[in-house]
C-alpha cells in the first residue's frame, strides 16, 4: 500500500487543485505579511533592471526565493514572518553558495533557449541595429522582423519555464534539507516527473490564474515600446495584481515541497536566519 508520506508516492491530478487551495487560504490568513515580502521582492526586482544589477537580479532570485519560502513556512506555522526574512537565505552559508549557482545555471538554460532559436536569424541582422539594441535602444526594437520578435519572447519564456521548473523544488530542498545543488537538482527532477500529475494541475491552475496578469503586463509592455505612457492608476494596479500571484505562485511552491516532501516526517532544523526557534515538524 502506498504511503502518502512517502515522496515516491504519485500524487493524482486533484492533489494540484488542493495544493493551490492550501496556497490560497496561507495567504488570506497572513496577507499583509506575505504581501509585504512579495512587495518588496517586486520593487528589488524593478530596481535592478539595469546592467550589472540586473543580473545580480537574477542569480539572487533562488536565495530571495528561499526566503519568501521561509515566510511561508513561519507563516504556516502561525508566527508573523518579518520583513527581512526575504533575505534569510543571505546568511544561510553554504546553501548560499548553491543558490547562487542555481541562479546562475537558471541564467544558462535561458540564454542556450534564445540562442538556439534565434541564432540564425540574429547573425542576419544589421550591425547598426544590434549596436543600438545593445546600447539600450528601445525604438530599435521596433525595427526588428516580428517574427524574430516572437521567437524571442518565445525563447526566454520556454527558457524561464525550464529554469523554473530546475528550480521548484531545487531550492526548498537546499533551504529546508541543506541538500547539494547537484543532489537538490537531480531529486527535483525525478519528483517533478515523478508527481507530473499534481504538479501539472497546479500548473494549469496557476497559468489560468496569471493568463489575464500577463495579458495586462504584456499591453504596459507594448505600451512602453511605442513611447505611449500607461496611467499611473493602471502601473500601480498592475503592480498589486503582480505581487498577489507573485506570492500566490510562491506559497504554491512552498505548499507542494511540503505535502511531497515533508507529510508525515520530521523536518530539520529551522535554517539560519529565519528568527525563530528550530521547528519540530512542516505543518499544515
Amino acid at each position: 500500500m502506498d504511503d502518502p508520506g512517502d515522496p515516491r508516492t504519485p500524487r493524482p491530478f486533484s492533489a494540484g487543485f488542493a495544493w493551490l487551495g492550501a496556497a490560497v487560504s496561507l495567504l488570506r490568513a497572513n496577507a499583509a505579511r506575505l504581501l509585504l515580502l512579495g512587495l518588496l521582492f517586486q520593487l528589488l526586482g524593478g530596481a535592478s533592471q539595469v546592467g550589472i544589477l540586473g543580473l545580480l537580479f537574477v542569480l539572487a532570485i533562488p536565495t530571495l526565493t528561499a526566503g519568501m519560502l521561509q515566510g511561508c513556512h513561519l507563516a504556516a506555522l502561525g508566527e508573523r514572518p518579518p520583513a527581512l526574512v526575504l533575505f534569510a537565505g543571505f546568511g544561510g552559508g553554504a546553501r548560499l553558495l548553491s543558490l547562487f549557482l542555481l541562479g546562475g545555471l537558471t541564467i544558462a538554460v535561458t540564454g542556450l533557449v534564445l540562442v538556439l532559436l534565434v541564432a540564425g536569424s540574429v547573425a542576419q541582422l544589421d550591425p547598426e541595429t544590434v549596436t543600438r539594441i545593445q546600447a539600450g535602444d528601445q525604438s530599435a526594437v521596433l525595427s526588428l522582423d516580428p517574427a524574430l520578435i516572437q521567437r524571442m519572447l518565445f525563447g526566454m519564456v520556454l527558457g524561464l519555464l525550464l529554469g523554473a521548473c530546475l528550480s521548484f523544488f531545487a531550492v526548498p530542498l537546499i533551504w529546508f534539507q541543506d541538500r547539494s545543488l547537484g543532489d537538490a537538482l537531480v531529486t527535483g527532477i525525478v519528483m517533478l516527473f515523478r508527481q507530473w500529475r499534481a504538479l501539472t494541475a497546479l500548473g494549469l491552475a496557476l497559468a489560468a490564474i496569471g493568463l489575464p496578469v500577463g495579458i495586462l503586463a504584456g499591453t504596459l509592455m507594448a505600451a512602453q515600446l511605442t513611447s505611449v505612457a500607461p496611467s499611473f492608476l493602471v502601473t500601480l494596479l498592475l503592480m498589486a495584481v503582480v505581487v498577489v500571484y507573485q506570492v500566490l505562485a510562491f506559497a504554491a511552491q512552498y505548499v507542494a515541497f511540503r505535502e511531497v516532501f515533508m507529510s508525515g516526517s520530521a523536518s530539520p532544523p529551522a535554517p539560519p536566519g529565519d528568527g525563530g526557534e528550530p521547528d519540530d515538524q512542516l505543518v499544515a
